[in-house]
């Protein structure tokens, strides 16, 4: 009897073995596989070369559904439906091949994501992280924690998306992919601009992420980050900003209007009129890119300002900040939007839930009667075994609840304090430009009212230590150790001193200080006189080499 167990048990095996889902051995698909990430155009055209797939067998049909949908999504085809995918994923569902079957989930979230369906895709993502964590594939492990942290973007959930990026970072650099560790480095810093984090942290990532793309040569990606620095520095520092967006727009001809208009900002800001007018004239050309408006009327308020249109200028001024307040309240009104949005579909899943529930037990009532006649010591067993579950599924859902409604307490605090810190923020800055704006009627209140907007632009007397102290940070104490050598220079000389080290020009400077130029020579007259300088000696060519020795 037990010679014939051994035939039986391996029988099963067999069977059991035979009906699991295999992979393709078919040769034309595995060489568009492996062209997938170096070259999806041949990839694409491989798979499109064999005729009716559909009649394949089932392993191979389904391998050229997973790698024809990722050859479209890799090309950026428009995918409209997912039913190809849905056959890939169905077939390694619950399979050995853990790499084709996160693959599918993977694809299948993108394009949900895609279709704006952020529930089903991440939904899908989970799953393919579920199945990747079995593998040994980084680069597919970070592109779905990447797709995550899109979601979470696009549904303004930033410190989940900042999470994600991070975690795909670290994948990306364990597969050693530097092209998606640019991108990575480039949404970090995004994410933190939206985080309100230090700027130099901004900067830093965003560096990080110009230098990779560069070194592997993706052009794209390192004109877009240029552009974006330029959009980062416009009000900062007009002068690099123009160069990093002259030369970044001119890879995406298409947003010549939208760029244009930072292009005449920065020229305003540098005293170029004619050129900040050519630009000027562009952005005003075309009325599709909304975001720019602002940023339109501000520098057609400085032009007309410098030619002594006063009017013009406070027309174009008030239209900025008009145009700020609207895109302020717009943005409150889309988030209490998807508050409420999101609100009506926890109650409508929760009905969905306790109808399931309902149907459930009716069914579970019926079975156990059913079985009860049947076999009452089997009914048994099943009412006390789903007793149990029950009772564990209701304690989970409490934690849940709790957990939900602690996290949601937090958020709303949260939201609620940065909604006060903004509102506050802007209702002294507009009862300030109310009052100015009553009495613009009169020169002496216009004069106020621009005087106003120069001092938010100026630097103050209470920030000069702070760019003395980080300058002397940078070129460790010179600036320090000049105090202490010429005791006669004054904290104003010191600040001239500081602008001459980080290499701006006259014209910034007197921007920053606000004095004319006149003023400025002769403080840095004063400077050399404090030093011991003669007259011949340039005053920048000293400092720099100084600092240098």
């Amino acid at each position: 009897m037990k010679k014939l167990h051994y035939p039986l048990f391996l029988l099963l095996c067999v069977v059991f073995v035979s009906c699991q889902p295999r992979y393709t051995h078919n040769k034309t698909i595995l060489r568009a596989e492996s062209l997938l990430y170096s070259s999806p155009d041949s990839a694409y055209i491989l798979l499109l070369s064999l005729a009716q797939p559909e009649k394949l067998s089932k392993a191979d049909y389904a391998a050229w559904c997973l790698h024809y949908t990722h050859a479209l999504y890799k090309l950026h085809k428009k995918i409209k439906t997912d039913s190809l995918i849905q056959i890939s994923q169905k077939y390694y569902k619950n399979s050995a091949l853990k790499t084709q079957s996160g693959t599918a989930y993977y694809l299948l979230g993108c394009i949900m994501r895609n279709q704006n369906k952020h529930k089903e895709a991440m939904e899908a993502l989970k799953n393919a992280e579920e199945q990747l964590a079995q593998t040994y594939d980084d680069k597919l492990k970070g592109l779905v924690d990447f797709n995550m942290a899109y979601v979470c973007m696009e549904d303004e959930l930033y410190q989940p998306s900042l999470d994600y990026f991070n975690k795909s970072l670290k994948f990306f650099q364990l597969s050693d992919a530097k092209n998606y560790q640019a991108y990575a480095y480039r949404e970090i810093s995004d994410m933190y601009l939206q985080l309100d984090r230090p700027f130099d942290s901004v900067m830093y990532f965003s560096n990080l992420a110009l230098r990779l793309s560069k070194e592997v040569g993706d052009s794209s990606n390192y004109y877009n980050i240029m552009c974006r620095q330029g959009e980062l520095l416009y009000d900062k520092e007009p002068a690099r900003a123009k160069e990093y967006i002259l030369r970044g727009s001119r890879f995406f001809p298409e947003q010549r209007f939208y760029y244009a208009a930072f292009l005449a900002y920065t020229y305003s800001m540098q005293h170029k009129a004619d050129s900040a007018q050519y630009y000027l004239n562009i952005a005003f050309s075309d009325n599709t890119q909304p975001n720019s408006k602002n940023i339109k009327y501000l520098t057609a308020g400085y032009l007309a300002q410098n030619r002594g249109d006063n009017k013009v200028a406070f027309e174009n001024l008030e239209k900025a900040y008009l145009i700020r307040d609207s895109v302020f309240k717009e943005r409150i009104k889309d988030q209490l939007y998807r508050i409420d949005k999101q609100y009506d579909s926890t109650l409508k899943d929760n009905k969905i839930a306790s109808l399931k529930i309902s149907t459930q037990g009716h069914w579970i009532i019926i079975t156990i009667l059913t079985i009860a006649v049947m076999f009452i010591l089997i009914a048994y067993l099943l009412i006390r075994n789903e007793n149990k579950q029950k009772q564990t599924l209701h304690a989970r859902e409490k934690q849940q609840l709790k957990f939900d409604v602690q996290l949601k307490q937090i958020e709303n605090l949260q939201k609620k304090e940065l909604l006060l810190t903004r509102l506050q923020n802007r209702v002294q800055n507009t009862l300030t430009l109310n009052r100015l704006k009553l009495g613009c009627v009169q020169p002496e209140k216009q004069e106020d009212f621009f005087n106003e907007l120069i001092k938010q632009s100026t630097l103050s007397e209470n920030e000069w230590d702070y760019y003395i102290d980080e300058v002397d940070l940078i070129f460790h104490q010179k600036i320090s150790d000049l105090k202490v050598q010429y005791t006669q220079l004054t904290h104003s000389d010191l600040i001239v001193i500081t602008f001459i080290c980080l290499g701006m020009d006259i014209s910034d400077c007197c921007n920053l200080l606000n004095m004319d130029s006149n003023t400025l020579y002769v403080r840095r007259k004063r400077i050399k006189k404090h030093i011991g300088l003669t007259k011949e000696t340039e005053l920048e060519k000293w400092i720099n080499d100084y600092i240098e020795t």
